[in-house]
């Protein structure tokens, strides 16, 4: 019932911003965070709709369920991070750069054999991969380039994605976080 409400809410989203114009444009832009242009002030979040809210609060349980002032305060606090992080991946600062990944991810991408495991899914043959720094230099920065995020989605109330919103409505994850001891960390997708 949850999901037939929800392409509901959607669809008529859909019609109501095809008849507002650029001004969704807009929005989107001032709420977005980029690795190209970092926005400065994460502190207060545009209101947030509650289409946006609906769209990521869906998959959590009715126990799990975030407030809507709960949502604008991760939401802004996460592009804050994804900010302070481009700034970090402009330098290549390595160092800086732990101090915003998650422990587990860092012990796991330490790890030589998980490291062997990365390596051999890039496609890139000539990039060798010696340990986390080769990652974070090789893999991370890369892959976020030209990333603009604009929403989070919940996994669960402690975990979330970061993603971009495309035009026809699709989303591409660019991060994942994760909430240890109350402070939002990125975590690294492990490889099976």
């Amino acid at each position: 019932m949850k999901r037939i409400i929800f392409c509901l809410i959607t669809i008529l989203s859909v019609f109501a911003i095809a008849s507002c114009g650029t001004t969704t444009g807009v929005k989107q832009e001032k709420k977005s965070a980029s690795v190209s242009q970092p926005q400065q002030d994460f502190d207060e979040v545009e209101d947030v709709d509650d289409e946006e809210y609906l769209r990521s609060t869906n998959e959590l349980t009715d126990a799990e369920k975030v407030s809507k002032e709960e949502f604008e305060e991760d939401k802004a606090e996460v592009l804050r991070i994804i900010s302070e992080l481009s700034k970090v991946m402009e330098k290549g600062d390595k160092d800086a750069w732990l101090k915003y990944i998650a422990p587990d991810s860092i012990r796991y991408y330490s790890s030589p054999a998980n490291i062997r495991k990365v390596q051999k899914k890039l496609a890139d043959k000539t990039i060798q991969l010696h340990g986390i720094g080769d990652y974070f230099k090789y893999v991370f920065i890369p892959s976020r380039q030209r990333s603009s995020v604009d929403e989070i989605r919940y996994i669960s109330k402690t975990n979330v994605k970061a993603v971009e919103v495309k035009s026809d409505g699709s989303v591409t994850v660019y991060y994942y976080f994760v909430k240890v001891d109350g402070k939002w960390l990125v975590h690294l997708p492990t490889l099976a």
